[in-house]
């Protein structure tokens, strides 16, 4: 699985060759989140290179937080902190509620389709492969106030319509049942109308503004896990986002 090795010939700095080292064990799950990593001397003994060139790199990825450092304990790989997912990716809020409450969600459909191009362009795949898609209901306060579709690799995510997903967070699960942690998303956001199957969801009873978000979550390596379509009442709908 580690073959990538340093190249002292190659004109890049060693101290990068070493962040793309360390980067692609995360992805490749050989050093785990939450893992220790081996100290600055024994990584310069593993790749023949001097302390200050390992320090340099490990500075860069704790830099971009792939990695952080406990005084006197040494470096770990980073785990997201899914208690602020919210906060960090996006945050929905009903008037007068709280705005760090989580909302819950309730599953209406989960099945293996195949991906058509539109989704299998999104996740990088092939049209034919198969994909996991499935719809919920997000509810603050018992309150329906958004309808999701989401789409997920069947091969990355085997085995998930196994697991109890409603009124969860999804992503501790992609990173602790499926070693895919998200690092990162795009989102894409605009003003829309309800259309009747929204209405019946939701709980409305006429044509509703709704503003539809639209998200590309990220692992490691850039790379595309879920494409997300979300419907959220308009008139309850706040929006945050924390750019870092």
């Amino acid at each position: 699985m580690d073959n990538i090795v340093i190249d002292f010939k190659k004109e890049k700095p060693l101290y990068l060759q070493l962040v793309e080292i360390i980067k692609h064990r995360v992805v490749e799950n050989s050093w785990h989140q939450g893992m220790k990593i081996p100290s600055e001397n024994e990584m310069a003994k593993e790749f023949g290179l001097s302390v200050g060139t390992v320090k340099k790199a490990l500075g860069v990825l704790v830099q971009e937080g792939v990695l952080f450092r406990r005084q006197g304990q040494g470096t770990f790989i980073s785990t997201p902190d899914f208690s602020k997912s919210f906060l960090r990716f996006f945050r929905f809020g009903m008037t007068g509620g709280k705005p760090s409450e989580v909302p819950g969600s309730r599953i209406l459909k989960l099945k293996v389709v195949k991906a058509g191009k539109k989704i299998a362009d999104v996740l990088n795949l092939a049209p034919d492969d198969k994909i996991y898609h499935m719809k919920r209901v997000r509810t603050l306060q018992n309150t329906p106030f958004a309808v999701e579709e989401l789409y997920l690799s069947y091969t990355r995510f085997k085995g998930i319509d196994q697991v109890a997903l409603e009124d969860q967070l999804l992503y501790p699960i992609y990173s602790e049942q499926f070693a895919t942690p998200v690092v990162w998303a795009d989102e894409f956001m605009q003003p829309d109308i309800s259309d009747q199957e929204t209405n019946e969801l939701l709980g409305v009873d006429k044509i509703t503004p709704v503003i539809c978000v639209e998200r590309i979550a990220y692992s490691y390596g850039d790379l595309p896990v879920e494409y997300r379509q979300s419907a959220c009442i308009g008139d309850n709908f706040k929006y945050h986002i924390v750019i870092r």
